[in-house]
């Protein structure tokens, strides 16, 4: 057993995503038949933080895979700017690690107010939300006592998965289940910390798509963990202006999945990875030492789980080579009032 918590609860991961896949007992069906009926028409997600990363992740797999338009929306809109909206044909979808937020608690008491259906993803089954929402989907990730979240981040996307996918008719359980055996078989092949340089703080993380959500959840890591600056960007926005940051001794890292977004990402970013002497790269084909490799699944939809699954480790290991106490972010906190 580490020492660290939040590394813990970061090796978890596997395990915890085959008691989900076994254990999970949300209830899928009545959203799934209110999208194919057309009583829903879009989406609406709402978070903050590492649920605000799930949030964007949602908000590209349901316009994707189900043809719905959806928007990540800042709190703010309702908290502070008091906006008004019809949203009887909305879902709203709240998400929350604790269930614990103010300004969340807030948007989904308005949402409901504006006619929306809402649903609360969250790890706590006592949240306050749970007592004016029409849907409760628990992410049952045991007690996540790390400030950083790790595995409720991991058994979120899969929520939203099995959302889609039941909408869709197709049953993916037994792919999470496979998936989960994979990575505990697999827990031994971690990714190395002691490959990235540790003398620069600044960086561009670039990928697409899904990976792009994806990213944005990895910078974040990047900053609460290891207080370095590595952004999250497009592929296709880096060459708009913030290409001309990078320069030799400059963090890059690229990051390809297997959808149409990911397999333009290494042609998007070709020129720039020759800019700087530390390309890293999230892959699936394993090309140097630098490759931070995954081996990829034959459900690619499951890609993000299995790099996220390697990549938490990795980060907190990272940190903690860098003399940081990861389970003890400078200046934060479990719960953030931002209302």
């Amino acid at each position: 057993m580490n020492k660290s918590i939040v590394l813990n609860e970061a090796l978890s991961i596997p395990e915890r995503i085959n008691n989900f896949a076994l254990n999970d007992k949300n209830k899928y069906g009545e959203i799934s038949r209110l999208i194919s009926d057309k009583k829903i028409q879009y989406i609406v997600t709402v978070g903050r933080g590492t649920s605000d990363c799930v949030a964007l992740y949602a908000s590209y797999m349901f316009a994707k895979y189900l043809g719905l338009p959806s928007y990540s929306m800042p709190p703010s809109i309702i908290t502070l700017e008091k906006s008004k909206f019809d949203f009887s044909k909305a879902l709203v979808i709240i998400i929350s690690q604790s269930g614990m937020s103010e300004d969340l608690i807030e948007c989904e008491n308005m949402s409901k107010k504006m006619g929306a259906t809402t649903i609360l993803i969250s790890n706590n089954e006592k949240s306050p939300i749970l007592n004016s929402c029409d849907f409760f989907y628990n992410i049952n990730a045991g007690k996540e006592k790390s400030v950083a979240a790790t595995k409720t981040f991991v058994l979120s996307l899969l929520i939203i998965l099995k959302l889609i996918f039941k909408t869709k008719e197709e049953n993916i359980d037994h792919h999470i289940e496979l998936v989960g055996n994979f990575l505990i078989d697999d827990i031994n092949n971690q990714w190395d910390p002691k490959i990235l340089d540790k003398s620069t703080n600044v960086g561009f993380i670039i990928s697409r798509g899904v990976g792009y959500a994806i990213s944005n959840e990895i910078s974040l890591k990047f900053k609460e963990l290891c207080q370095e600056m590595i952004e999250p960007f497009s592929s296709a926005e880096v060459m708009h202006g913030p290409k001309s940051l990078i320069q030799n001794s400059f963090k890059l890292f690229t990051m390809s999945l297997r959808d149409n977004s990911g397999n333009v990402v290494k042609k998007d970013s070709s020129e720039i990875t020759k800019l700087t002497d530390l390309h890293y790269e999230i892959s699936y084909n394993k090309e140097n030492k630098k490759t931070l490799f995954y081996k990829p699944y034959e459900f690619k939809e499951l890609d993000p789980i299995i790099i996220l699954s390697k990549f938490y480790p990795w980060i907190i290991n990272y940190s903690i080579e860098k003399d940081l106490d990861p389970d003890n972010p400078r200046y934060l906190t479990k719960v953030t009032r931002t209302f």
